[in-house]
Order: structure tokens, then C-alpha cells, then sequence
């Protein structure tokens, strides 16, 4: 896995809890990550969206009244989102079939089982960096 250079980013955390998104926003952090963005629900999360121009979103599939695939659906509808191509990892309980089926439809770009860790989630999101997916990413350069 090449290693990417995480500072620029701009990054949406969308889960109802305070603790957890605490908890995604110190692992971060510690991932070199400055610019993070949190909202509570759907609603919130598409106007934060459009304040903050995220470069990621990452949303957690249980959101209390609304499922995270809902909100996701609404990231990619253009008639309301600033940005439907926005690459988003979904954040889920892990080996959920139905989850998955329904993560693919709603045009999700990764799931990471939970409980998540800065290891699992270094790797999601640099394995949508290296798809290209990423518009504020770059690679860090080595020295020999």
C-alpha cells in the first residue's frame, strides 16, 4: 500500500453519536487529517456539505431515525447534493449480506466494518485514493 499524504483533506463524519464521531475524529487526527467536519444527521450532513466542500464522507449505516444508506442516497442525488460523487465509506457492523447489497446500491465506495481502527481506516481510505477517487490527495514523496 502506498502511503498518502492525508493533511489536505477535507472530511464529513455523519453519526448520530457524539462519542463516535469523538472517537473517527481523534483516529484522524492521528492519520494527519486537520479539516474535520461533523454532522449529526442527513439534513445536516448535505448543508455541512456544502459549507465545507469534503473531499470524503464517512457514514455510519445505523443513524437512529434515518439508515446511513438513505443518507448516502441523498449524497447522490444531484437535485439535492453538492456533490454526488462525493467518495464515501460506509461505517457498518461487520458480515451484514443485506448491508452490502444494499451499501453497492446506494453507490457506497467502501465499507469499513466496525469497530474501526486508525489501521482499517488508513487502508479504506487509501484504497480510494488509489483508485483516484480523492481530488485533495497526494502521495507522500520517499527519500531513499
Amino acid at each position: 500500500m502506498s502511503a498518502f499524504d492525508l493533511s489536505g483533506l477535507n472530511i464529513l463524519l455523519l453519526d448520530d453519536s457524539r462519542s463516535i464521531r469523538q472517537v473517527l475524529t481523534t483516529l484522524l487526527r492521528g492519520l494527519g487529517v486537520t479539516r474535520i467536519y461533523e454532522s449529526r444527521d442527513a439534513d445536516e450532513a448535505l448543508v455541512t456539505a456544502r459549507l465545507c466542500r469534503p473531499d470524503l464522507a464517512l457514514v455510519d449505516y445505523d443513524l437512529g431515525l434515518t439508515s446511513g444508506l438513505e443518507a448516502v442516497r441523498r449524497f447522490r442525488d444531484a437535485r439535492c447534493s453538492p456533490r454526488p460523487d462525493l467518495p464515501i465509506i460506509l461505517l457498518a457492523p461487520p458480515n451484514l449480506p443485506h448491508v452490502s447489497r444494499g451499501a453497492e446500491a446506494a453507490g457506497i465506495d467502501a465499507i469499513l466494518p466496525k469497530p474501526v481502527n486508525a489501521t482499517t481506516l488508513a487502508a479504506h481510505i487509501h484504497q480510494i485514493a488509489q483508485a483516484g477517487a480523492l481530488r485533495a490527495l497526494s502521495p507522500l514523496s520517499r527519500t531513499a
